[in-house]
């Protein structure tokens, strides 16, 4: 037996007050690649505001020490639930017995509030009780790792034994491995909570956590696509169903012939099957190599080639995929029924180099095709979905769509007028915790009635901000988005001079640029080789302003055009007409000559 790697490990007792300081600092980290999303309800959270106003003892928080660009922080371990119940609570997002935290009780709180940052809701818990919980100690467990992998030991053991985890909680606590990866940044795309970092402040964890009974977090749980589309329950997403269902997906689609779908299966792909002897078993070994042989990258490419073209496909019907497939208006889940037409629609594209010729004659092929006397025969309830019944089963779907399809001499050219949809959401989401990354434009006209010209001020703004965000996204990559109104105001005025009613996602109005390109009296092709030949020619600085042209494309997005510009320029820092620009949260300011020049600088040694 091979002894762990030694951690140097403390133990200290920290205030809460202490602890709300050191987390409105930022030192307190969750990592995505293993942490959960926030789950708790209210009356978890209560239970724990109670126990501490009844001086119960609660559990330890356990904490990593890590670097950080602001020195020394902590990634949470275990306690991350705990945490942020009591945070919430201080800033009045929930109640205990009918009565809010008195913000006045703790300087910070009083600080955010004064500033306009948090408001006191009624009625007010007293001073007292207030003081008592901003008082109450809490252990703080501290190690020191020598590495990540064993950062990630101790997570997986910590949590193996949950009892409150699904058997998909399971699997994927802890595991780094590349189908746990694929898994959990797919999953993230689709739910609308994904982050362009795996290291998250613990402040933000709200913003990418699924909203819940009296807790409105960042993420509509009635909006995410498998609730949307009647596949999945809400509780199913909140114990990770959908993360089980993209597992077997793309197990079907690495493996040819693939196993049939189950919970042993699922196992033995993580590496977790009481049944195998140690090592890794055949199966997994299978899935590795061909996420090496294919490349991760490409693998999610796919995927989200043909999760597009499906949501295009029930968009031409209008219907949820429930009713379109099965029939039914809700209730139950279906995620066997989508299995089947997923892969139908994989095989198609991907493996045969086929397209859609006809979104809405796929669409009417698709009527029914679950329904009681329909050509699918899914077996209800749980247990394996065999091999055999799920082949019959796909080649029922690609039976009935085949005619919809037509040949296509080059896929990926075919894939690449425009971008994915499902890529402007995942840059959306990022964007929620990233705001400094990202510069949403309307467009490049100006919204004056009458004149509706080529907005100059503005196009100076978008390439002082070009130039800030590639100061900032030294070791990421930034946006420039042209098609998405940052304002309610814009999103008004487009309405009301262009007609375009925006397409929503998650807040955010998609407004698009055809309707400029109309007003010039363009093609949209026309209009975007104008845009792109408008930024080569620009005053950017000459090594920004090549890569930034070579990094355009466009995104139908419900049939609205968005321009997406990539800025991720390594060889920085970067100036605009003699002055560098940096991002200030979603806005874009000059950097003082002296010391915080010498900072930029810094950010490329």
């Amino acid at each position: 037996m091979t002894s762990a790697p030694s951690t140097d490990l403390t133990v200290r007792s920290e205030s809460i007050q202490k602890l709300y300081t050191d987390y409105l600092s930022g030192l307190y980290n969750v990592n995505r690649r293993y942490q959960r999303k926030l789950v708790w309800t209210v009356e978890e959270k209560r239970a724990l505001i109670d126990s501490i106003l009844r001086d119960l003892p609660i559990p330890l928080v356990l904490v990593a020490e890590i670097a950080s660009p602001n020195g020394t922080g902590y990634e949470l371990i275990d306690g991350m639930q705990r945490l942020n119940a009591v945070f919430s609570f201080i800033e009045n997002e929930f109640d205990h017995d009918g009565l809010y935290f008195d913000l006045e009780a703790l300087a910070d709180t009083k600080d955010r509030q004064d500033r306009g940052e948090l408001k006191q809701s009624p009625p007010i818990l007293s001073r007292e009780l207030s003081r008592k919980i901003a008082n109450y100690v809490l252990p703080i467990s501290i190690f020191r790792a020598p590495d990540t992998e064993q950062i990630d030991e101790v997570f997986r053991r910590i949590n193996s034994g949950g009892r409150t985890l699904s058997g998909q909680e399971l699997r994927q606590a802890g595991s780094t491995t590349e189908i746990a990866q694929l898994v959990r940044v797919i999953a993230s795309r689709i739910r609308g909570d994904s982050s362009s970092s795996d290291i998250v402040p613990l402040r933000k964890m709200p913003d990418l956590s699924i909203n819940n009974k009296h807790l409105n977090y960042g993420v509509d749980v009635d909006s995410i696509f498998w609730v949307q589309q009647s596949i999945l329950r809400r509780l199913d997403v909140r114990i990770s169903l959908d993360e089980q269902l993209i597992l077997d997906l793309l197990v079907d689609c690495l493996i040819d012939p693939f196993p049939s779908s189950g919970t042993d299966t699922r196992d033995t792909v993580y590496g977790k099957s009481d049944g195998e002897e140690a090592g890794t078993s055949i199966l997994e070994k299978r899935v590795e190599d061909r996420i090496e042989t294919y490349g991760q990258q490409q693998v999610e490419d796919d995927f989200f080639i043909i999760y597009d073209e499906m949501r295009a496909v029930l968009e031409a019907a209008d219907e949820k995929f429930v009713r379109l497939v099965v029939g039914r208006s809700s209730g139950g889940r279906y995620p066997r029924y989508f299995q089947a037409a997923f892969l139908a629609f994989w095989e198609l594209i991907i493996r045969d180099g086929m397209r859609v010729a006809s979104r809405a004659q796929v669409a009417r092929t698709l009527r029914n095709i679950g329904a009681a006397k329909g050509q699918l025969s899914i077996p209800g309830g749980g247990g394996d979905w065999t091999t055999e019944d799920k082949r019959k089963n796909i080649n029922a779907v690609k039976g009935a769509i085949w005619d919809g399809f037509e040949r296509t001499p080059d896929r990926v050219q075919d894939a690449g007028r425009f971008g994915l949809a499902s890529n402007l959401e995942r840059l959306l989401a990022n964007s929620v915790t990233e705001q400094s990354l990202c510069e949403l434009k309307q467009g490049l006209l100006d919204l004056t009635e009458g004149s509706r010209a080529f907005d100059d001020q503005s196009w100076e703004k978008i390439l002082q901000s070009i130039t800030a965000i590639a100061n900032d996204a030294s070791d990421t990559n930034g946006y420039l988005v042209i098609g998405v109104a940052d304002t309610q105001a814009d999103v008004k005025r487009v309405f009301a001079l262009d007609g375009v009613k925006a397409s929503t996602y998650r807040g955010f109005e998609i407004v698009g640029i055809e309707r400029e390109a109309a007003i010039r009296g363009e093609s949209l092709k026309a209009y975007f080789d104008w845009i792109s030949d408008k930024l080569a020619g620009s005053n950017l600085q000459e090594n920004l302003r090549s890569q930034v042209a070579s990094s355009i494309g466009l995104v139908d997005y419900h049939g609205r055009a968005v321009v997406l510009v990539k800025i991720s320029c390594p060889e920085g820092p970067f100036f605009y007409k003699g002055n560098i620009y940096e991002r200030s949260g979603s806005g874009t300011v000059v950097v003082p000559q002296g010391e915080d020049w010498r900072r930029i600088y810094r950010k490329f040694l």
